[in-house]
């Protein structure tokens, strides 16, 4: 489905073909099917992506591995309606995977491509029982069912629209001062080596790259092979130990590397510091495990307070319990507008009650639906809170973890090959081939005897090295951001960053600037109306705003060219 564009002026140019991309795509073209059958003029699409594979992203292609899961279960990866149709497609590959599992012999399909026979085996129960809701399913499935979608989509809006696919880093966009965009990749020599106008344009990059991890060495920050910028390339980086991004180039490279680095060491140097405990920490801990039972690996994992609370397991029986936001949510009932700050509060105090009482997941998934429904109680000043700091807040502390992961995170914690340490990573530097981490203690974290059951390490040792330190604290700030597209695009004032700084400020039609519209994560810090935005992260969220935003920009594009104008009413 790739080819180079007829033309470099074309009505719609969609920057992304991850999930935003992909949905904002699928809604476009859903409804300029749906507005007319035939058009004598085609509406121009061109997207473009700097990756070789189109319609997956980070998440849900090649770079994740084919053992990464979705970081929900599948009854809340995606709403009803999208979730039965993929259910669907799952049911008609169901006999394809059982018979993997029994045979053992790889299926000459794409199957083989999205998963593992492992993960079939561990679940043949519940995938021979079409129980898909309860599992957190192999992440490049969802890749190859998008990837399907789109071609439909495409074959059904023939006459209609004409969609092109190619391959560019863009690195420059410029409006052209007529509502409309130019986008450029440009050479480290200044040349451009493509160019496109478009009369709108959907950014949807998804989110920057992840937080830079401060080591000092020599070896590790120049060396004769470095990238751009003097930086040194990705295997002159796992080299060393140094994991900076695990999706980099993807995820079975970088596990494949550090396998050979574990190997070229005694067994007694062969230890791992995981830093971060978000859904990266999660995804490296399951596609590392077979490594680490091969090569006798210990893992350290790096996190604020230790093990997260979020990485346990449901307790038989549990039930929430929400008494202080029950109460909060009873006082905006009688009419007294819910403060962004008390609900942040409330939400504190009631998972800290969680943890004492031993019910935390199923009151983390209260939680979760109390603050969705919050906003209604919520003037506009306390929106724009919730869109730029306490969202943000709540959702951290609202976090969720399931499936395989946590069960190999038990098991390895139970038999002491998996420890957690209390802490946040300042640096690392490189002596006598390890890489020696130095810590600091947060206030609060200091170890209990239940936090040395729960498989916390108390001998935060500053002189203890590690063979590979792998990056999983999540991603940038866009005023942070070290990519260059977002910097130029911030530099040059073509857009600004939202409030939050997670972001760019957006008006109510979902534009940063005169024709570039925004879905996906960079809608973080945005609200409007009686909407907050402060974490567009999930596929559910995406494909929410995706008929909003997709609505918005055909609208504005059809309205720019008078000999479509009857393509504004069905």
């Amino acid at each position: 489905m790739t080819s180079d564009p007829s033309t470099h002026d074309v009505d719609i140019a969609i920057l992304g073909s991850g999930a935003s991309g992909t949905h904002g795509l699928l809604q476009i073209l859903s409804l300029l099917t749906d507005r007319t059958s035939s058009f004598d003029d085609p509406v121009r699409i061109t997207v473009i992506d700097r990756d070789q594979q189109f319609h997956s992203g980070i998440p849900y292609g090649h770079r994740s591995g084919r053992s990464s899961l979705l970081i929900s279960a599948m009854e809340s990866f995606l709403p009803d309606r999208e979730r039965g149709d993929f259910i669907s497609w799952l049911e008609e590959r169901r006999e394809e995977m059982l018979a993997w599992a029994a045979d053992g012999r790889t299926p000459d399909s794409p199957l083989a491509e999205a998963m593992d026979r492992d993960w079939i085996l561990r679940h043949e129960d519940e995938v021979r029982a079409g129980r898909w809701d309860d599992l957190y399913l192999p992440r490049r499935l969802y890749g190859q069912y998008l990837s399907e979608l789109v071609e439909r989509a495409v074959d059904e809006a023939r006459g209609v629209a004409e969609v092109d696919f190619v391959h560019a880093d863009v690195n420059e966009v410029i409006s052209d001062g007529h509502g409309g965009a130019r986008l450029r990749e440009r050479s480290s020599d200044d040349g451009v080596q493509f160019e496109l106008h478009a009369h709108s344009l959907l950014l949807a990059i998804g989110s920057p790259p992840v937080r830079h991890l401060a080591v000092s060495d020599a070896a590790v920050n120049a060396g004769p092979n470095t990238g751009a910028a003097g930086q040194p390339s990705i295997d002159e980086r796992l080299g060393t130990g140094l994991v900076a991004d695990i999706h980099n180039p993807e995820i079975e490279h970088v596990v494949g590397k550090i396998r050979v680095r574990l190997e070229s060491l005694p067994v007694e140097k062969r230890t791992i510091l995981l830093i971060g405990g978000n859904a990266d920490a999660l995804e490296f801990l399951l596609a590392s495990h077979r490594l680490r039972q091969d090569t006798g690996t210990r893992l350290h994992i790096l996190s604020s307070r230790g093990r997260p609370h979020y990485w346990h397991h449901d307790r038989p029986g549990e039930q929430a319990s929400t008494p202080t936001l029950d109460r909060l949510f009873a006082t905006a009932e009688a009419g007294t507008p819910l403060r962004a700050r008390d609900l942040h509060a409330a939400v504190r105090a009631e998972l800290a009650a969680a943890m004492d009482q031993g019910n935390v997941n199923s009151t983390i998934a209260a939680l979760i639906t109390a603050v969705s429904s919050s906003l209604r109680y919520m003037d506009d000043f306390e929106l724009y809170s919730m869109a730029t700091d306490h969202g943000v807040a709540i959702s951290d502390l609202l976090r969720r973890a399931g499936g395989d992961s946590l069960d190999f995170l038990t098991d390895g914690i139970a038999d002491g090959t998996i420890t957690c340490i209390p802490g946040r990573f300042r640096e690392a530097d490189v002596r006598d081939g390890m890489l020696f981490a130095t810590v600091d203690q947060l206030p609060g974290s200091t170890l209990n005897s239940s936090d040395d059951a729960a498989g916390n390490d108390a001998r935060n040792d500053p002189d203890h090295g590690y063979a590979v330190i792998v990056n999983g604290t999540g991603f940038e700030r866009v005023t942070d951001t070290r990519s260059p597209l977002l910097r130029q695009m911030l530099g040059s004032g073509t857009v600004r960053a939202s409030a939050s700084r997670a972001g760019l400020a957006l008006d109510e039609r979902f534009r940063a600037a005169p024709g570039i519209f925004v879905l996906g994560p960079l809608m973080a810090g945005h609200h409007h109306g009686s909407s907050a935005y402060w974490h567009i992260e999930s596929v559910a969220r995406i494909i929410g705003l995706a008929d909003a935003v997709a609505d918005s920009l055909v609208t504005e594009t059809i309205a720019k060219h008078p000999r479509r104008q009857r393509l504004l009413t069905p």
